[in-house]
């Protein structure tokens, strides 16, 4: 099991080394080239990963347009969370925007260790504390903050996200047009 996951666990979670030996065998690492899906539109989400290398774009297509409603950087978990707990076809895309490293976990495998490891059902918990977070404070900024406050605040959590996504995903990511996006940028420089 990666490193950095295991510390992202301990984290999370007061872990032993043999709480550790028993998680670690369902964990397994999956390669993704450039352009390949984590989760398509249509399909069940099984899988929980944790993005050891690598960065994803999650979005919709709305006619043909994309729509980014996120990215999954690495040491990051990576799911459409409501698609895997509610057991409904997604309506999004997970997709690999370089080539990445993520180790995943399957869904039943969650179950069985919830019913083998007690501390695995408080370390989900927290995991999806942290997911309703991210989500609520996106929400929050979109009600609150401006087009260009949600960009400033993205160059200064985010700063590598800048110089790998191409400033279309950028845009939609914060709710405006490319051209909107680029006003943007000349007012703040």
């Amino acid at each position: 099991m990666n490193n950095n996951l295991v510390l992202e666990l301990s984290k999370m979670a007061d872990l032993t080394k043999s709480d550790l030996s028993i998680i670690s065998p369902f964990f397994k690492t999956k390669h993704y080239k450039k352009g390949e899906y984590f989760l398509e539109e249509g399909k069940f989400c099984k899988y929980v990963g944790f993005v050891n290398e690598g960065l994803f774009n999650f979005f919709y297509l709305d006619n043909g347009v994309q729509r980014t409603r996120g990215f999954f950087f690495p040491n990051s978990f990576i799911s459409n969370y409501s698609c895997f707990l509610e057991n409904n076809k997604s309506k999004t895309f997970i997709q690999a925007m370089e080539d990445c490293t993520v180790t995943i976990l399957h869904k039943d495998d969650i179950s069985f260790l919830y019913e083998t490891l007690p501390k695995f059902y408080e370390l989900s918990n927290s995991i999806l504390q942290d997911l309703y977070l991210d989500v609520s404070k996106k929400y929050e900024s979109f009600l609150i903050d401006s087009a260009q406050d949600r960009y400033l605040e993205l160059i200064k959590s985010r700063p590598m996200l800048i110089k790998k996504i191409p400033q279309y995903m950028i845009a939609s990511y914060i709710g405006v047009t490319p051209e909107a996006l680029s006003r943007i940028k000349k007012r703040i420089v």
